[in-house]
């Protein structure tokens, strides 16, 4: 790009770069002090861009200049046109794939909205023991010092509230646990729900997550404690079971296409054995370790069943 020389006022900057614009020259206008600067992005074009710079400054208003002008502004109005179609059409392409992925998706989608609308409501709602424990597998209330009173014998789902047993993988304390749950959920349901399709799929999870929440309620990792406990939350136990079920798929039956790169395996079983440390605060280690080996069981059955009936 050259710097090609200044005209006074942006009217002029505008009709002269309509002006080159006819002549097949492109150029850009910058306000500078009290004047304004004109560009010729092509070096090639300079030449032709000074003798008509020239021409324009002698009589901008010439009817030769006057014609070129009427025809650069044509041609951008044009351009301009047709930026905003090309602008449209890939939004429009974005949509139509959004809405194409969400219907091949359902349940991968729900799963995610869910999260975020349960996420949202608990996180606006004042009453730290309110609109949470309608969510958590045991409602609990305060009992002084940092303590909680709760039924230990799950009285809630006994008396038909089931929806306890999977509604604490919907709920997330904060922005980091949210996303990265919903990165893999979503990671892993678009690998599974379309080749399970989506009632099967559902199955699954709702088993793995009634499975982990359970295993989380009543032992803790840890230490290794039997040790009650209805606070709990996140999606991170089905991730993990979603995660093993395609682990093992892709080592046992790799003919189906199912598998995962080296690196993600490396990075999960690494984030699963990291989170016993507590370098991550309070985490739901054992619906991790739940949901993760009840997810391999699953992808173990058919090909191990079918080996022994094999042999």
């Amino acid at each position: 790009m050259r710097h090609l020389g200044t005209l006074d006022t942006e009217t002029q900057a505008r009709r002269f770069h309509d002006y080159l614009l006819s002549q097949k020259i492109t150029s850009r206008v910058d306000a500078a002090e009290g004047v304004w600067d004109v560009w010729v992005i092509d070096e090639d074009d300079v030449p032709q861009a000074r003798t008509a710079l020239e021409a324009f400054r002698t009589n901008p208003t010439a009817p030769e200049i006057e014609k070129h002008v009427e025809q650069g502004q044509a041609l951008r109005i044009k351009r301009q046109k047709e930026a905003m179609e090309a602008v449209r059409q890939r939004l429009e392409v974005r949509r139509r794939s959004s809405v194409a992925a969400a219907g091949h998706l359902p349940i991968t989608f729900l799963l995610i909205t869910i999260s975020v609308a349960v996420t949202l409501m608990i996180t606006l709602d004042d009453n730290d023991y309110g609109l949470i424990t309608d969510f958590t597998i045991a409602s609990f209330e305060p009992a002084g010092d940092d303590r909680i009173r709760f039924y230990t014998d799950l009285r809630e789902i006994r008396g038909g509230e089931v929806w306890r047993l999977v509604t604490p993988i919907f709920i997330h304390y904060d922005a980091f646990h949210l996303l990265f749950n919903m990165y893999w959920t979503y990671i892993f349901g678009a690998m599974l729900e379309p080749r399970l399709r989506s009632w099967r799929f559902l199955a699954m999870v709702l088993l793995i997550a009634i499975a982990s929440n359970l295993a989380e309620f009543y032992l803790k990792i840890p230490p290794l404690a039997f040790e009650k406990d209805p606070t709990f939350g996140g999606m991170s136990g089905v991730a993990f079971g979603l995660f093993g079920y395609i682990w093992i798929k892709g080592r046992l039956e790799p003919g189906l296409g199912i598998a995962l790169p080296d690196l993600t395996v490396y990075l999960m079983i690494g984030f699963l054995f990291l989170c016993l440390t507590g370098i991550f605060g309070p985490i739901a280690n054992t619906a991790h370790f739940a949901g993760f080996l009840l997810g391999c069981g699953l992808a173990a059955i058919r090909p191990l069943t079918r080996r022994r009936l094999a042999r």
